[in-house]
């Protein structure tokens, strides 16, 4: 367990720090701007969540912050087919242009900024100070292995002293705060003989076994039926609430991040358009993207016909994201706004805190009420 928390009166530290982070991958389509600039902070204790459509690069972002973009860039063009693109990512590698493949830009964990941190110091952090929990329960547990091992492997890595009772029972302990079925009988078994919502609650508990400050939540519902999200959503409270563990929660569902977040990041083609507390987000949104947004989420009241009224229409966002490897020229949103100018077209808006707590990337903030 992490050292207990600051007196609750004080302001509470910064866990991470992003500063101007791009990641980049090589494709036959050219260069994909996954992460493009993208700028926010989770403080010690709170939960931040990132919230946006499919494809706008919430997961090279998660990927970039743990350390694994380069790798997986690099798989990318070395198994696409077309041998120019590995020789292209590697020499991008080596450049120095701003334009180029691999991550630019700072990640500061605890002080520590992780971009520059050696491969096998990164190691020793990750999985017991910062850890992940990806998306995809397909592939995320390996087959081969019963998921007591599998649960045990962050704390084997970071204690190579740890006795194997030891390691068992803290194992069983974590695998039962997860709430999972008959821990003690069925930690030998392999993951085929779970379920997807038991799979997502042992890669919670692998994700807290070596107390972390800060997780990563990487869609943590996806896939799942409604009633064993709500099961999954208690369990990642009660790892903020209980274990006093930062909480970074990735996903396209806006109820998951309004159920958790204190604070709400939203991103578009590869940038954070707005950032700013849960209730600033969800009820009093100023950028046009997250305008739209919020008002693509059906509720079952607005869903409920009225006797002899008419049924409720569902608004959305007209056109579609732009392919991260063709972004539209100045704001990346402009050619689906409804209040797009000329300065739209042609310049990146600032990305800049408007209000305290409150930042956006948007040229018209202030005078879209207006209008």
């Amino acid at each position: 367990m992490k050292p207990e928390g600051i007196v609750a009166s004080l302001p509470k530290a910064e866990i991470l720090a992003v500063r101007n982070l791009k990641a980049y991958y090589a494709s036959k389509k050219g260069l994909v701007r996954a992460v493009d600039d993208v700028s926010f902070m989770v403080r010690e204790g709170e939960c931040v969540g990132l919230l946006g459509e499919s494809g706008c690069g919430k997961t090279s972002l998660a990927l970039a912050i743990m350390g694994f973009f380069e790798r997986v860039a690099r798989y990318a063009a070395g198994t696409s087919g077309d041998p120019t693109l590995r020789k292209e990512f590697d020499k991008g590698m080596k450049g120095v242009t701003p334009d180029r493949p691999g991550v630019q830009g700072s990640v500061y964990f605890r002080g520590v900024d992780l971009t520059k941190l050696p491969e096998e110091e990164f190691v020793k952090l990750r999985g017991r100070e910062l850890s992940m929990i990806p998306q995809g329960l397909g592939h995320a547990l390996n087959p081969m292995y019963s998921i007591g091992m599998q649960t045990g492997e962050p704390v084997e890595i970071h204690d190579e002293h740890v006795r194997l009772i030891q390691l068992k029972r803290k194992v069983l302990e974590y695998l039962g705060l997860v709430s999972l079925a008959d821990a003690g009988t069925r930690f030998v078994m392999d993951p085929g003989s779970f379920s997807g919502g038991e799979a997502q609650r042992i890669l919670i508990a692998m994700s807290l076994i070596s107390g972390p400050y800060l997780v990563i939540a990487d869609e943590p519902t996806s896939a799942l039926d409604v009633t064993i999200q709500r099961q999954i959503l208690n369990v990642l409270r009660m790892i903020r609430d209980e274990f006093d563990v930062a909480l970074f929660v990735i996903s396209h569902d806006a109820g998951v991040v309004a159920e958790l977040a204190d604070r709400v990041a939203v991103m578009y083609a590869g940038r954070i358009m707005e950032f700013g507390t849960a209730v600033q987000m969800f009820h009093h949104p100023d950028h046009p993207y997250t305008k739209g947004l919020m008002a693509s989420f059906p509720t079952i009241a607005m869903m409920r016909m009225k006797a002899g009224g008419k049924r409720p229409v569902l608004r959305g966002i007209r056109g579609y994201p732009p392919d991260l490897s063709d972004v539209p020229r100045g704001c990346p949103f402009h050619p689906r706004c409804d209040f797009v100018v000329d300065r739209c077209r042609s310049e990146i808006p600032e990305y800049r805190e408007v209000e305290p707590e409150h930042w956006i990337r948007c040229h018209r903030w202030g005078e879209i009420e207006q209008e």
